[in-house]
């Protein structure tokens, strides 16, 4: 259909909101470069739903995070949060779900493979969040949706926590050494900017300390951090 998102029956069928007219979550569903391509209103894409999404989000997760760590500081809460509600782990939380497969894009920007771009499809889950709450969907059942999603990396936290948070442990640990900051250097950058692979390296006062490779700058600063975290042996594992 060119004109519709592809049947999303069954994308709302695995949320739990098969009861809610699917006409609502098109615009959720709706890339920018869509509504361009097809002369439709501006906001006929995910853009301001996105924006109501992301509050829902931001309250979900920290009443979720509050609940969890009853003896956590609000540095520590905030840290965490802002992991979770990252791009980067919202793509995670739409790949569960197939959720750029539901997505609208212009032939220009799906042939520039859009659809595996990770901004876009967290931006596509903040929007279906912002569907849910514009449709007075209950803020419990919105929360049980996303801890179900979220519980499924509850494992993986321990192991993923350390790593997102690598910049900040590693920044934290440089000031007190001679308050100056790390060094990010891009290496090489291969590919195209839709689908490109980034080296970077890391140093500090001319010692190079880690090298990441990601699928962004910001991915692989932060791997090249935590290689470094690690060998520093800094990387805040054993913390709560």
């Amino acid at each position: 259909m060119s004109d519709s998102c592809k049947d999303i029956s069954s994308l709302l069928k695995k949320t739990g909101f098969e009861n809610l007219d699917k006409k609502f979550f098109e615009p959720a569903l709706t890339h920018p470069s869509y509504t361009i391509e097809h002369k439709l209103p501006p906001n006929d894409c995910y853009e301001r739903l996105e924006f109501l999404g992301d509050a829902v989000l931001k309250l979900v997760v920290s009443d979720m995070l509050y609940k969890k760590f009853p003896n956590s500081n609000e540095g520590k809460l905030s840290n965490i949060r802002a992991i979770l509600v990252s791009d980067d782990f919202l793509f995670n939380l739409a790949q569960d779900l197939n959720l750029k497969n539901y997505l609208r894009l212009s032939k220009a920007f799906e042939k520039e493979g859009g659809r595996t771009v990770v901004s876009v499809s967290a931006c596509a889950f903040e929007a279906f969040l912002g569907v849910l709450f514009e449709q007075n969907v209950e803020m419990s059942k919105i929360s049980e949706f996303l801890n179900n999603l979220y519980s499924k990396y509850e494992e993986e936290l321990k192991i993923i926590l350390p790593k997102f948070n690598s910049k900040a442990i590693l920044q934290e640990y440089t000031q007190k050494i001679h308050q100056d900051l790390p060094i990010y250097d891009l290496v090489s950058k291969i590919g195209e900017d839709n689908d490109a692979t980034f080296t970077i390296k890391v140093s500090y006062h001319g010692e190079e300390l880690g090298v990441g490779i990601g699928k962004s700058k910001k991915q692989a600063e932060r791997e090249a951090a935590y290689k470094a975290c690690l060998k520093l042996k800094i990387t805040g594992e054993n913390d709560e």
